[in-house]
């Protein structure tokens, strides 16, 4: 699939935002910073795909939610932010629930697909795409 890149910045996916998530005092997920890859930001309803990847396996939709400026969202409803706007500048960031959460080296994967909506490149409401995605390798110490 033919997709526009930019990478304005030096770490899509802030490798030292990685934090464990803890439900009751035990770990069952983590979390990282995401800053955007475009220059001129995007309305979160303009975010096609985002998914997670550990190791290589994808992470349930319904594990992964994505917050901005404090509004935490579930993935599915990203479509109807049509009024979230994520700059350039800002931090979102990405919560996962996973049983027992991670430690050790992994890599994980951000898949981020959006549409650029001035940029119509063929009929029937195609927009340019644009991959604001990134894969990493984290060592996150146990806590």
């Amino acid at each position: 699939m033919f997709a526009m890149r930019m990478k304005l910045n030096e770490q899509i996916i802030k490798k030292d935002s990685f934090k464990g998530l803890y439900i009751n005092g035990s770990r069952n997920g983590f979390s990282f910073d995401v800053q955007l890859a475009y220059y001129r930001g995007h309305y979160l309803s303009d975010i096609d795909l985002i998914e997670v990847y550990v190791d290589g396996e994808k992470m349930p939709d319904e594990a992964v939610t994505f917050e901005l400026r404090g509004k935490e969202l579930p993935l599915y409803k990203l479509k109807y932010a049509v009024t979230e706007f994520w700059s350039q500048v800002d931090l979102a960031k990405i919560r996962v629930l996973k049983a027992g959460g991670l430690t050790g080296e992994h890599e994980i994967e951000l898949k981020l697909m959006l549409r650029i909506p001035y940029m119509q490149i063929g009929p029937e409401h195609h927009f340019m795409p644009l991959d604001s995605g990134e894969k990493v390798s984290v060592l996150l110490e146990g806590e």
